[in-house]
């Protein structure tokens, strides 16, 4: 079978190369009661477009760090509560253009679609932490405190969005999904094990796990560039590299796995040049509650047709909610063929 890593009988038998760290669950907890209240200060402004059966906003959001946080918004226009997904996109990019995320609208979903801070969307950069921003701001602040790195703050911002949808006057919030593609699938993942109200979880080709085994792995180029040239550059004899590995143990999304207690939707491809396929194992490996990993020989980290179709199969499974089922006009025993 091809790929880019191990066999695919070692694939299904990776679990990482370094552990979580001990306080990991209750690190994030606390950071999770800490941005609760941030949700409040929201403000969402309507934009016309011709399009009767959905409403399109741009939401924003201030974070701890005064740090401005933009998301589209696309619900329904029909009263009433609706399920609805936050969609995380990959870095360095932006989050999808309305076009593509009107589709939501087809199952009767709303959704929710931030810009990662300082990348390619709408949202501001925020605050600096400690130490250089070669290659991009993935691996900015390992100089400082676990709580300085961009990648800190990039999961504390989804859990913030998080919060958000929950307010949001459409949402059902018994029927709440993430998605994530890359960056965004980690993002996904986090978001999921930290709010047992999201249902449903969809992770293709999950980014920012296992740090160890892609440096191993000597995945230097593209996103994880900025962490190769920190070692170069800032600790050539690799003397800090145990102190900056047990860092990004608290930004690893394989770390989050365990905690996971909804129905979760991996999907991956051997062919994956940005990230190492036995990284992404590592946290579907890790899962144990109800979840399905699809894998995929021929594809890399790019459009995958196939998992579109699984992960619209995912959101209208048996356990769609009527709303949706209606605005399909199937009935139940369609949905489950």
């Amino acid at each position: 079978m091809p790929g880019t890593d191990l066999r695919l009988e070692e694939l299904n038998m990776y679990t990482g190369a370094c552990p979580a760290p001990k306080d990991f669950a209750k690190h994030w907890k606390q950071v999770k009661e800490q941005i609760g209240a941030l949700a409040s200060s929201v403000s969402m402004d309507k934009l016309e477009m011709e399009n009767e059966e959905l409403e399109y906003y741009i939401i924003t959001v201030k974070t701890w760090d005064g740090c401005l946080l933009k998301a589209k918004y696309i619900c329904p226009s029909k009263p009433g509560l609706h399920p609805t997904v936050i969609q995380f996109h990959d870095y360095p990019q932006s989050s999808r253009s309305w076009l593509h995320l009107s589709r939501y609208g087809a199952i009767g979903y709303a959704v929710l679609a931030p810009d990662c801070r300082g990348q390619g969307g709408m949202s501001e950069c925020g605050e600096a932490g400690k130490g250089p921003t070669a290659c991009g701001p993935l691996f900015h602040g390992l100089d400082g405190e676990v709580e300085d790195l961009y990648l800190h703050r990039l999961y504390e911002d989804a859990l913030l969005w998080t919060e958000v949808a929950k307010g949001l006057k459409k949402t059902d919030g018994v029927h709440m999904a993430v998605y994530g593609e890359g960056q965004g699938g980690a993002l996904a993942i986090a978001c999921a094990a930290l709010y047992p109200e999201v249902e449903k979880c969809a992770s293709q080709y999950p980014m920012l796990c296992d740090y160890k085994r892609i440096w191993e792995k000597d995945f230097s180029e593209g996103p994880y560039m900025g962490l190769f040239y920190y070692f170069k550059w800032q600790d050539p004899m690799h003397e800090k590299e145990q102190e900056i590995f047990d860092k990004l143990a608290y930004v690893d999304a394989k770390n989050f796995a365990p905690l996971l207690r909804n129905k979760v939707l991996i999907g991956i491809g051997l062919q994956d040049v940005n990230t190492p396929p036995s990284s992404q194992f590592a946290l579907a490996n890790g899962i144990a509650c109800d979840n399905r990993c699809c894998v995929y020989p021929n594809h890399g980290h790019e459009l995958n047709n196939f998992f579109e179709n699984e992960h619209l199969n995912f959101l209208i499974d048996q356990q769609a909610t009527s709303l949706v089922r209606s605005v399909l006009g199937l009935e139940q025993s369609d949905v489950s063929a």
